[in-house]
């Protein structure tokens, strides 16, 4: 008699046989409840276990060296077969039916049970391929009788083997989870799916986690959690599992706790597992195309979109791109389950021409164009262009594929273009008019300052002390609207073209102190102090000049100046200063005049050079026309430069004319 081999204690395998036994009440399904014992049993031995139906009764005899322990199955006195334990030669046989009673009790009434349901499990094995072991030194008696039903068993298998049978033809397999050992049933079908060989020491969930992706892990978990704590009916979550060829594997897992420990933990779960990796490969080259278009559309000012309308006047927008949402402030989800949306944002008169038209494409077959105009969900009318060309199909439907656009600015431009026209024929009119009016003026005004001189300077007939101030006032007054004159002289020859300028390269310094000694008298009234800062630059010649040079016209720039300067004392504090100051910068000359003056707010500097326009100070008490700055910037154009203002409210501005610098000797 051989030594008796080590077997697992004996509450191991008790467990074993109640585990299986209460599988089958649970699922009312013998074959996996016995496919499960034999499994979790194969696992204990640490050895091939099967079952053979083919052969019953027998004894426990030992086995030679290398063979296989046979032990009988019986139920109720009938036989059912023999476990077959491989190999079994280290194993006292009646040690081992001893030990092994409540499996072999447990097992019998199984395979009686799966005997009445008309299933069998044909020699299968625990974790391993079936079983053609003939190294044995026990005798067999082989009854045809019993043959031939265990092979009409086998035949007509099991209803859970078909339905398994269905599930590994769709890519899936049914998994079983005993948490508190973390044993893992019918897990061998997961293995071979990402092409690993049967391995009966894997059967744990620690020994499948190993094979997700690191990435993933947290997730699966967290996903299980979710449903154990009561917060998801199911487990569901899919994650990336390494195959037997290296490459990774997408599955779909989804179970359900379905048995509960007394304390209230989970005792039990079964699940469903499927390879998804093709559908998500399909999934995501679809996503890339779409992707792709999105990208495309995106590009595209409109909106692409395809119509279909069934033949009873059912209609839908099967795409839309996502410039719907900037269109028509509809997001392209919403139209595409509620088409009649857009129709109903269609302006109440044109609403029903719209309809009409795509009934009318729809029965001729001819493109289909229309301009519409569209309340956007922000309440924002929009006019909207749409163009289609319709396609039959053959349940009788039609198919537009089209693009919307906005043509609102277009609109808004071609109203803008002519009211320019309009405009600019009505300036051109003003200007006429201003322009001979101005000169018309001129002559009768030069007189009346002319006799106001004589009376003057009459010594025949000198005025008195109040007649003298009266004569002052007229020559005074007549001045003044014989400059705004010549402003308007300017401002029209300006804007006509006629005004003609002769640049020269000026001297800025002499230009500067000249100007400040004609605005000195002004600013003495309002004790100003006038300034005058300057940078010597370096001529072409190597001349050290004094203040700069700028290409420009004489004449004109000492206008320029002199409108800045008037404007700097006119508006600014008493004791306050104006500083003029001439450099060179970025290959120009610049001229600025800075004053500590009242200062202008954003919208006034935007508006500051408008003809006429004397923003806050047209109902002040200083006098002024709003000429003069229109004046000065026409000018400084017209001698190819730039004139700008940067200014804050209450401290004071600084004007900036930037010239261009004189052309180098040839």
């Amino acid at each position: 008699m051989t030594t008796a081999g080590a077997l697992p204690e004996p509450v191991t395998l008790l467990a074993l046989a109640q585990a299986a036994l209460l599988d089958q009440i649970d699922r009312d399904d013998a074959h996996h409840a016995c496919q499960r014992l034999l499994a979790d049993l194969a696992l204990a031995l640490g050895r091939r276990v099967t079952v053979d139906l083919d052969s019953v009764g027998g004894t426990c005899a030992a086995p030679g060296p290398g063979g296989t322990l046979r032990l009988p199955l019986h139920h109720l006195g009938q036989p059912l077969g023999q476990l077959c334990l491989m190999p079994g030669a280290d194993l006292d046989p009646a040690h081992a039916a001893a030990e092994l009673s409540d499996v072999l009790r447990a097992l019998s009434a199984l395979l009686a049970r799966e005997r009445l349901d008309g299933a069998g499990v044909a020699n299968q094995a625990a974790g391993t391929e079936t079983d053609t072991d003939t190294d044995t030194d026990t005798d067999t008696d082989t009854d045809s009788s019993s043959s031939s039903s265990s092979s009409a068993r086998r035949a007509a298998g099991s209803q859970g083997q078909l339905i398994r049978a269905a599930l590994v033809g769709a890519g899936t397999f049914v998994w079983e989870w005993d948490i508190p050992s973390d044993r893992l049933g019918d897990i061998d079908e997961g293995f071979e799916q990402l092409g690993y060989p049967p391995a009966t020491a894997r059967r744990t969930q620690q020994d499948w986690d190993a094979l997700i992706h690191p990435d993933d892990l947290a997730g699966n978990h967290a996903a299980y959690l979710q449903h154990a704590s009561g917060e998801c009916a199911i487990y569901e979550h899919n994650y990336r599992a390494r195959a037997g060829d290296g490459r990774w594997r997408w599955l779909q897992e989804r179970g359900r706790i379905v048995d509960w420990c007394a304390d209230g933990t989970p005792r039990r779960m079964v699940g469903t597992q499927t390879d998804i990796t093709d559908r998500r490969r399909a999934d995501a080259e679809a996503s890339a195309a779409m992707d792709r278009l999105g990208k495309l559309a995106a590009h595209v000012p409109g909106v692409l979109f395809q119509y279909q309308r069934q033949a009873d006047g059912e209609a839908h927008f099967s795409y839309l791109s996502e410039r719907s949402t900037d269109l028509f402030g509809l997001p392209p989800g919403q139209m595409t389950q509620d088409a009649p949306a857009l129709l109903r944002r269609v302006t109440r008169d044109e609403r029903a021409g719209v309809a009409d038209s795509i009934a009318q494409s729809a029965a001729t077959l001819q493109p289909w164009v229309q301009e519409f105009g569209v309340y956007r969900a922000d309440g924002v009318l929009r006019r909207i262009r749409g163009s289609a060309t319709p396609q039959p199909d053959a349940d009788g439907s039609t198919v537009w594929h089209g693009y919307f656009e906005d043509v609102t600015e277009a609109h808004a431009l071609a109203r803008a273009q002519s009211e320019k026209a309009v405009a600019e024929a009505a300036n051109r009119s003003k200007t006429e008019f201003l322009s001979r009016m101005s000169h018309e003026l001129r002559t009768p005004l030069n007189a009346v300052l002319g006799f106001a001189q004589l009376l003057a300077i009459d010594a025949r007939a000198p005025l008195l002390g109040e007649q003298q101030r009266r004569v002052a006032l007229i020559q005074q007054s007549g001045e003044h609207l014989l400059a705004l004159i010549d402003d308007l002289l300017d401002l029209t020859g300006i804007e006509a073209g006629r005004l003609t300028i002769t640049p020269t390269a000026v001297l800025l310094a002499p230009l500067v102190d000249d100007a400040l000694a004609m605005a000195q008298a002004a600013a003495r009234r309002d004790d100003l102090l006038l300034l005058h800062e300057r940078t010597d630059t370096t001529a072409a010649d190597g001349e050290t000049q004094s203040g700069g040079v700028a290409w420009a016209d004489r004449r004109r720039l000492q206008q320029v100046l002199l409108n800045l300067l008037s404007n700097a004392v006119k508006y600014n504090r008493p004791g306050g200063s104006v500083r003029v100051r001439t450099d060179r910068v970025l290959g120009q000359a610049r001229i600025q005049v800075i004053d500590t003056g009242l200062g202008l707010t954003t919208d006034e500097c935007t508006h500051l050079f408008e003809p006429f326009n004397r923003l806050r100070q047209a109902h002040g008490a200083i006098e002024g026309s709003g000429i003069g700055l229109a004046v000065t910037r026409g000018l400084v154009l017209l001698m190819g430069g730039t004139i700008s203002v940067c200014s804050t409210a209450g401290e004071g501005s600084t004007f900036s004319v930037m010239l261009p610098l004189p052309p180098p000797a040839s």
